[in-house]
């Protein structure tokens, strides 16, 4: 079984995409980093192939949720034990990608914790970040530190086992939703704030998602009874 695969969704990513592969590959190696190009206009795809990478092209924008699935399916299909996901955009540091791997000795789920506060991220997103951390926590009964960070580490056993058709940032969510609900260890490691000047992509149709989600997440709202 091959070790840690990192997937790297990527949206109009030319600028930013050679620098955080060949940051990633301090820790990867180029054949075992996936970038799922989500139907760039840019040269996002050519510059990721020209690096040594696997490309995954989505002709058409598909959505972050969907291009986080196709990256991870494609990995667990080579038989990775641990996937890695990382934003494209430089906002999370590939140098803390060994403090995850460390972590999943004893987890199922590593999520990098930010410094959700006012001096270091946008407001709305401090919003809406606590905001949903303490549904799913509420939901769940774990604890939950960050729930919207994408900077994630999964053990393949739990990818395997939970599986997400949410097209956008409700992916994130609903997996941990699912995840927790079933019992996997969720854990989180501190990881570095860091915003760059790229705008936030998160919309207000993004929280109706996540509202959509939660509502899911219960058996009566999704049409099955839960027996055990």
């Amino acid at each position: 079984m091959r070790k840690v695969a990192v997937v790297i969704p990527a949206y109009n990513a030319a600028a930013t995409i050679g620098e955080l592969v060949a940051e990633v590959s301090k820790y990867v190696t180029a054949e075992n980093i996936f970038v799922v190009d989500d139907g760039s206009s840019d040269q996002t795809e050519f510059i990721a192939r020209d690096l040594g990478v696997w490309v995954l092209r989505h002709v058409v924008r598909r959505g972050k949720g969907t291009a986080l699935r196709d990256g991870v399916m494609k990995a667990l299909g080579l038989n990775y034990e641990l996937i890695l996901t990382i934003d494209s955009d430089l906002q999370h540091d590939p140098a803390e990608i060994p403090k995850f791997i460390a972590a999943a000795s004893g987890l199922d789920i590593v999520i990098g914790k930010r410094n959700i506060s006012k001096e270091t991220m946008p407001v709305h997103r401090v919003i809406s970040n606590t905001l949903t951390s303490r549904i799913i926590a509420s939901r769940t009964g774990a604890t939950i530190e960050d729930s919207q960070c994408g900077y994630r580490l999964y053990r393949a056993r739990v990818l395997r086992a939970i599986d997400s058709r949410c097209r956008h940032f409700d992916y994130e969510s609903d997996m941990l939703l699912k995840a927790a609900i079933e019992g996997y260890r969720v854990g989180f490691v501190p990881i570095r704030t860091i915003y760059n000047g790229s705008k936030s992509s998160m919309r207000v149709i993004d929280i109706l998602r996540f509202i959509k989600v939660y509502l899911k997440s219960f058996p009566i709202m999704n049409g099955k009874i839960r027996t055990s």
